[in-house]
């Protein structure tokens, strides 16, 4: 199973969001990081077929995804970054409606709801409203939806945004059990998110993937250039006010 991007660029009229972009994954987590404007989400609407390339292809197994079509939107799993939930749908509902979506029969709809619900350890509150969720709660409800249908392509957009460290690492351990046998793509802004189950880290700066390395390597390559200091607030004035908005 492999996912091949090739030369892929996209413009919105003078400004480039990707820039020639050539990837090869294979089942894993990586991790898509880089500021805002590096191109992260471009990327994944292309993948999701949101977006048209103006140069380049994206191939799944050899065959550009675009001839592929319904086929591959088939195996191809998204969670989004934005909350775009039904409030007064309870969870077994919504999933039922995604299912729908999904083209899954009523018996196979069960049996993936039931599944997906116990991954996201949300089997007892299946009934309750969405309203009614907390915010992890609701992320969790997003990653079940993606992942119904054995998705071999996981695409999940910042899923531990706005998240207490509780609901993170919850989220964390979620992806990992689910990342077995699929290709994972974890867009983050927060290190801390993947530096344990990322196979590869992708960073993107400009539309350009400027490194791709192994955690471990990412941090070797940061070895002598990342210091601590315990300091006074005394101390602290006397280097020059680095840091503009003060001592946090």
């Amino acid at each position: 199973m492999t996912l091949s991007i090739d030369n892929l660029t996209k413009n919105y009229g003078s400004y480039t969001a990707l820039n020639h972009m050539v990837l090869t994954l294979t089942p894993g987590v990586y991790a898509l990081l880089g500021p805002n404007g590096a191109g992260k989400s471009t990327f994944m609407n292309l993948i999701t077929g949101n977006l048209v390339p103006d140069e380049g292809e994206i191939y799944y197994d050899g065959i550009p995804i675009r001839e592929l079509g319904a086929k591959f939107r088939g195996i191809l799993g998204f969670m989004p970054q934005q909350q775009g939930l039904y409030e007064n749908f309870t969870a077994y509902r919504f999933l039922s409606y995604m299912a729908s979506l999904k083209g899954m029969g009523s018996r196979e709809a069960k049996r993936e709801i039931a599944w997906a619900l116990e991954m996201v350890h949300l089997t007892g509150q299946a009934h309750q409203k969405l309203g009614a969720f907390s915010g992890g709660m609701k992320q969790r409800i997003l990653v079940a939806q993606a992942i119904m249908n054995d998705p071999k392509v996981l695409i999940l957009d910042e899923p531990t945004a706005g998240l207490d460290p509780k609901e993170r690492i919850r989220i964390r351990n979620i992806i990992s059990k689910i990342s077995t046998g699929r290709i994972v793509i974890f867009a983050t802004h927060v290190v801390s998110d993947i530096e344990q189950i990322a196979k590869e880290v992708i960073l993107l700066k400009k539309g350009h993937v400027i490194a791709e390395e192994t955690p471990d390597a990412f941090c070797q390559m940061m070895e002598g250039k990342v210091f601590e200091a315990e300091m006074s607030e005394t101390e602290f004035a006397r280097t020059g006010n680095a840091f503009p908005y003060g001592i946090s």
